[in-house]
């Protein structure tokens, strides 16, 4: 009789330990990678910063492509629940455990697969920008610096975008290199008042 429990409490660590699950951790803001390069070196945690190139505009003109988090402020990590939670969330850049009512919700390893095939594209590969016919874009350099148009035609296998930009009260078609160019907000015609002069790219 005395087996059984000495049994079921040896068992049940090695269980847990056996199956860790992933987790949601809230982490020190513009500092998530961090946190995750030391959960995988300190605590010998498996843990997951989700970041995204995407394309920004430059104060002085032009388009860059950066990289952010996914989740600002957030991070995943695969351990055991509870036997590892305190180690885990002592470790340098995690502020805790995300829950809910005092549980913390898994992440299915599913979730964990799809995020990291769409937010780690590799590094050295480009950002191309996609436009279709009909988009509404923001030039971000050369001298149409600051207009925003309409898409005409996308030429396959082309650099180029063909745009129809409102100007001087008139509807113009130019042909714009595509790296200039940044998805716009804007649902309509824009006049020529809100472009910006001066500007060579």
């Amino acid at each position: 009789m005395s087996a059984t429990p000495a049994s079921s409490a040896s068992s049940s660590p090695s269980s847990a330990a056996a199956n860790p699950t992933w987790f949601c951790l809230r982490a020190a803001g513009r500092r998530e990678h961090v946190a995750a390069l030391n959960l995988a070196q300190r605590a010998q945690v498996e843990a997951f910063a989700p970041r995204i190139r995407v394309r920004r505009e430059r104060r002085a003109g032009g388009v860059d492509t950066v990289t952010e988090p996914l989740f600002p402020g957030y991070i995943f990590a695969r351990f055991s629940h509870p036997a590892q939670t305190r180690h885990v969330v002592s470790t340098t850049g995690v502020l805790g455990l995300v829950n809910f009512g005092g549980l913390p919700p898994p992440v299915p390893d599913t979730t964990i697969t799809q995020l990291r095939q769409h937010a780690e594209p590799p590094a050295a590969a480009p950002v191309a920008p996609i436009f279709n016919e009909g988009d509404w874009v923001r030039v971000a350099g050369g001298c149409f610096r600051g207009t925003e148009g309409k898409v005409r035609e996308v030429p396959a296998g082309c650099q180029r975008v063909s745009l129809l930009l409102s100007l001087l009260g008139h509807e113009v078609e130019v042909s714009l290199p595509a790296e200039q160019l940044l998805l716009s907000r804007v649902n309509g015609p824009v006049t020529a008042g809100r472009r910006s002069t001066g500007h060579e790219g």
